[in-house]
């Protein structure tokens, strides 16, 4: 841990600065729009995470597939530093795209419209 007072430490966003988390990168090496669904893979590495990746990792859950801004909110952290932690989850599979990159794509996926309907029955 960095001391208190620290440049690093601020009381108010946890020990350390979202910024330092992803090692003062502002861009994520995938253009992830806030609504795009990410699922853990059913056969992601053994390799050891960092404790902000697995937090982020933790934030998408087993029931199904959750959007960016949904993993956002359950990790606690800005959006911008979760799409670049999340980018790094992608490259090393430990996470899956659910969506096809684009609206036109969308529209046309039966998984996703099964998805939609079934959430709108639940309603």
């Amino acid at each position: 841990m960095t001391p208190e007072g620290s440049v690093w430490s601020n009381e108010a966003l946890g020990a350390v600065r979202p910024y330092a988390l992803v090692r003062g990168r502002v861009t994520p090496t995938h253009a992830l729009a806030r609504h795009e669904l990410l699922r853990a893979s059913t056969d992601p590495p053994t390799a050891l995470l960092q404790p902000h990746h697995a937090q982020v990792l933790s934030a998408c859950g087993q029931q199904g597939p959750r959007s960016v801004t949904e993993i956002a909110g359950r990790a606690g952290l800005p959006l911008q530093v979760t799409r670049i932690l999340l980018s790094d989850l992608l490259d090393d599979g430990y996470l899956v795209a659910e969506m096809p990159a684009g609206f036109l794509h969308a529209g046309r996926d039966p998984h996703i419209l099964e998805r939609v309907l079934a959430g709108l029955r639940h309603l």
